[in-house]
């Protein structure tokens, strides 16, 4: 019996984490959560604005949302192909892209429209942004692991 070379085990230990999807079927589950959440979403806000614990559970509604979007987000296709992939690859960019420039304009947008309306305008800053410094962190480890274990194969 062989011993797999510690680059070797590195590539596959990340493949599996990277490489996990949930069946196809769960794309429908993953709508069928995501739908519920956001209608109670809405209900809760128009029906228990005054309950001791709107906040909890409106909270609990919308990350509910987001696991049904995860849950979409990591089913496979009907058929799944190295073109699926590589798309898959590219969306998962543009998502990660498209969200770094969402969250470092909008404190400056949301400050031009606060200043052109009040005499005091206050930049607030995006609560979230500790999410995406750890995202985008996970995301130069990996690559940079990866790039390693691949270049010494």
């Amino acid at each position: 019996m062989e011993l797999k070379s510690k680059t070797q085990g590195d590539i596959e230990s990340i493949n599996n984490i990277t490489g996990f999807q949930l069946p196809y079927k769960f794309k429908i589950y993953g709508l069928v959560v995501f739908i519920v959440s956001m209608i109670s979403s809405i209900l809760l806000e128009i029906y228990l604005e005054e309950y001791k614990y709107n906040d909890l559970i409106k909270r609990i509604a919308i990350s509910t949302a987001i696991v049904g979007l995860l849950i979409i987000s990591i089913s496979k296709e009907k058929i799944e192909d190295e073109l699926i992939l590589k798309l898959r690859m590219q969306s998962y960019n543009y998502a990660v892209l498209g969200a770094v420039i969402v969250y470092l304009t909008m404190p400056f947008i949301n400050l031009a429209i606060v200043a052109s309306f009040s005499s005091i305008p206050k930049m607030d800053g995006s609560k979230d942004v500790a999410v995406l410094g750890l995202l985008l962190t996970i995301q130069i480890l990996a690559f940079r692991k990866l790039k390693k274990a691949y270049s010494e194969e």
